[in-house]
């Protein structure tokens, strides 16, 4: 009897494993295809060779960023509008960087802790929006200019 509970017992978890990965999976689909059609985009429009980074934005329109290096070598920052492909391309030495980024957010807002910074596009200009726990547990966001750092917007207690 102890035998066949435990063989059911075993079935059951591997089952569950298997569920478990498969829901996973299927839930980033989404984010692994967008990834994949922003690099495919930014290495026609910029000769992307290799990809550092990823991110998702959800502004006033959605955005694919990816980060990495040219066919130069260089770092480089492909924005990639969801609509249509439109693709900004910057030279990433000369931008404000995800640390800083984060760093400016924590000084400017009672941020008790950075979930995430992502780039994307508000009103034609590249920004980062970085997302952030307040003191009294309830959901910010201080978004930046990319290319200089200045304030942009914020909007706080969502």
């Amino acid at each position: 009897m102890k035998k066949k509970v435990l063989i059911v017992s075993i079935i059951l978890m591997i089952v569950v494993i298997v569920f478990s990965i498969s829901v996973y999976r299927t839930a980033n689909a989404p984010l692994r295809r967008a990834e994949k059609e922003a690099f495919a985009v930014a290495k026609d429009a910029a000769g992307l060779t290799e990809v550092t980074d990823f991110y998702w934005y959800n502004g006033t329109q959605t955005y694919f960023t990816v980060t990495g290096l040219n066919e130069e070598n260089e770092e480089i920052v492909a924005i990639v509008a969801q609509d249509g492909g439109a693709t900004t391309v910057l030279n990433k030495k000369d931008l404000v960087t995800e640390k800083q980024a984060i760093q400016l957010a924590k000084k400017e807002t009672n941020a008790k802790e950075v979930l995430e910074a992502r780039i994307g596009i508000e009103k034609d200009v590249a920004v980062w929006e970085v997302a952030y726990k307040q003191e009294n547990g309830r959901l910010g966001y201080y978004v930046l200019s990319l290319e200089t750092g200045e304030w942009i917007k914020g909007i706080e207690n969502i």
